[in-house]
């Protein structure tokens, strides 16, 4: 099976023409630019080199900016204290888009009316409650230790919670899977959202540790249901996006971001052009290698979102 699926990602890939290298002179077909966060402005706490400075620069051209960040640990408003700090002048949360925002936005937008069970970090949090969604997290059931099973079996369910809420957590545990997978069980029709499925995310030094992803996959296995992703490439953040401003140009707006399977296929999907940089996931020879889907396929590629106007 995984033959056919390589050979059926490298035929739709033929389809599409092969990224071209980005040079300046772009610029001027394009309005409005969406950047990731995590491998195109930084690494972990490492700065990447110059896009402070490029994205700085655009804005003062005119140019509209957004921030697309599949991230879930921090709000909108965290993210642009963050950005910020990185010396990009963010106006306010607006200009912020981020998978934590787009559970809270997804939820408000199917009219869920009940409580949210967190797993995960404070964005998740601070995004339901700027929706006024009810949550609670399951750290705080758990008073942050890991349980056992006996005590698991005996575990409190809040009645109340009809959602799931999973992201990005640096201390998951076994624990905090069996108490998900209890309250799908107990509460009838609750059901699982996923920020984002993405395997992996890029830290200092150039290494990768597991992403959200791997949280999503252990949950969507103790729970027995697949999970419904508001993340990229999924068009939840694009759809507010577009609703915000119904005169958008897609043909004018390039997503910028450094993987293939979200970045690239959320521009694309939309209908907007894609740009790949090589300071996060994907790598040059991958890239090279032209194994990937055809909605995976970015118009351009760049080593450094640092070069982006030289």
């Amino acid at each position: 099976r995984r033959g056919r699926g390589s050979n059926r990602a490298r035929m739709e890939s033929k389809a599409a023409p092969a990224p071209v290298k980005w040079e300046s002179k772009f610029l001027e077909d394009y309005d409005t630019f969406l950047f990731d966060c995590d491998g195109v402005l930084w690494r972990g706490s490492e700065e990447v080199e110059g896009a402070s400075e490029a994205i700085s620069k655009l804005m003062k051209m005119g140019k509209r900016v957004f921030f697309v960040t599949n991230n879930s640990t921090k709000s909108r408003k965290q993210y642009v204290s963050k950005i910020t700090n990185h010396g990009i002048p963010v106006k306010d949360a607006s200009q912020v888009l981020s998978s934590a925002f787009a559970a809270a936005s997804y939820l408000k937008s199917i009219g869920f009316k009940k409580k949210a069970l967190v797993v995960g970090h404070e964005g998740i949090e601070l995004e339901l409650k700027e929706h006024d969604i009810p949550y609670v997290n399951v750290n705080t059931i758990l008073g942050g230790k890991q349980w056992k099973v006996q005590d698991l079996m005996q575990a409190p369910i809040d009645k109340d919670v009809g959602v799931v809420v999973v992201g990005m957590d640096h201390t998951f545990t076994y624990s905090k899977s069996a108490l998900a997978a209890l309250h799908v069980q107990r509460n009838k029709g609750c059901f699982l959202v996923s920020t984002n499925q993405d395997h992996t995310f890029p830290a200092e030094g150039g290494v990768f540790l597991p992403g959200a992803g791997a949280s999503v996959a252990h949950l969507e296995c103790s729970c027995q249901m697949k999970a419904k992703n508001v993340g990229k490439p999924e068009a939840v953040m694009f759809s507010v996006l577009k609703s915000r401003f119904p005169d958008l140009n897609l043909d004018r707006v390039l997503m910028v971001g450094d993987r293939l399977n979200t970045d690239m296929a959320f521009g694309n999907t939309a209908g907007a052009h894609t740009m790949v940089v090589l300071t996060g996931v994907t790598s040059e020879s991958q890239l090279k290698s032209r194994e990937y889907a055809k909605i995976e396929t970015p118009k351009y590629h760049l080593d450094s979102i640092g070069n982006l106007l030289n």
